[in-house]
C-alpha cells in the first residue's frame, strides 16, 4: 500500500511539472438562496455570474434550483437542476460556448466543535451535454465561525473555509480520475438576521489534460439569504 501511494504521487507529480500551467485571476459574484417550507423541507436557490481577468470577460453563468430534506437535525439530502452557459477564456479556452444541463444529487453532514461549524459532504453531477452525458463527483469540507459577536451572542464578523475534490467517475475519464480542487476562505458579515455578504479568494486548480493545467485566483463576492416561510402560529 506504501508503496502504490508513493508511485502515485511519483506519477501526479510527472504529470504536473510537464504540463503547461497557466495562472489566471478571475472573480466570482454569486447569490444563494436558502427557504424552509416545513420543519423538514427547504428550497435552495443560487446564480453565480462569473468573470474572467477580474471582471473583463465572461466565464461561467450558472442558474441553480434545488430542495433539501433533514432527515435528521444534522443530515440532510438534497437533488436540483443547473442550468450552465460556459465560454471560452483564458489560455486554455474551450473551442466555443457552450451549455450544460447538470442534475445533481447530494448529502451532507454537520457537526459543532464548541463555536466552529463544521460540515462534510458528497454531490453526484451529471452534465448533459450536447453529445454526451459526464459523471462528476464532489467531496466537501466546509467549516465556519465567529471572530467578533455583540453582547447578545449575534455574529458581527465570522469567517468560513472550504475544500472541494472534484473527481471524474465516467469512461471518459480513461483513468484520471482527479480533476480540480477548489480551496477557499471569506469574512461573512451579516447584515441583518435573513441576509449575510462574504468576502473572500478562492484557489481553482483545474487540471484540463496530461499537459495543461489551470491555477485559477479568484476574487469571490457572494450574498446569502435565508427565510423562513412555515405558517407561524
Amino acid at each position: 500500500m506504501k508503496k502504490l501511494i508513493i508511485m502515485t504521487l511519483f506519477v501526479f507529480t510527472c504529470l504536473v511539472a510537464k504540463a503547461q500551467k497557466a495562472d489566471q485571476f478571475n472573480s466570482w459574484w454569486y447569490y444563494s438562496g436558502k427557504y424552509r417550507l416545513t420543519e423538514k423541507f427547504n428550497i435552495q436557490t443560487l446564480y453565480s455570474w462569473s468573470r474572467h481577468d477580474f471582471i473583463k470577460k465572461w466565464q461561467q453563468s450558472k442558474l441553480r434550483l434545488g430542495a433539501s430534506y433533514d432527515y435528521l437535525k444534522n443530515i440532510s439530502f438534497g437533488a436540483g437542476y443547473e442550468w450552465v452557459v460556459l465560454f471560452p477564456y483564458g489560455a486554455h479556452p474551450v473551442p466555443e460556448k457552450r451549455t450544460e444541463h447538470r442534475i445533481y444529487e447530494q448529502f451532507s453532514i454537520k457537526s459543532k466543535i464548541k463555536t466552529v461549524s463544521v460540515s462534510y459532504g458528497m454531490l453526484l453531477e451529471h452534465r448533459i451535454m450536447e453529445n454526451r452525458t459526464r459523471h462528476r463527483l464532489r467531496l466537501i469540507f466546509g467549516a465556519k465561525m465567529p471572530i467578533i459577536r455583540s453582547k447578545e451572542g449575534e455574529t458581527k464578523l465570522g469567517v468560513s473555509f472550504f475544500n472541494q475534490v472534484f473527481l471524474d467517475i465516467d469512461k471518459y475519464a480513461n483513468g484520471n480520475h482527479f480533476r480540480q480542487n477548489r480551496v477557499y476562505g471569506a469574512f461573512d458579515i451579516p447584515i441583518n438576521k435573513a441576509l449575510t455578504t462574504s468576502l473572500g479568494y478562492m484557489n481553482q486548480y483545474i487540471i484540463i489534460n496530461d499537459n495543461r493545467i489551470e491555477n485559477d485566483h479568484t476574487l469571490m463576492v457572494g450574498f446569502f439569504h435565508k427565510l423562513d416561510l412555515r405558517k407561524k402560529d
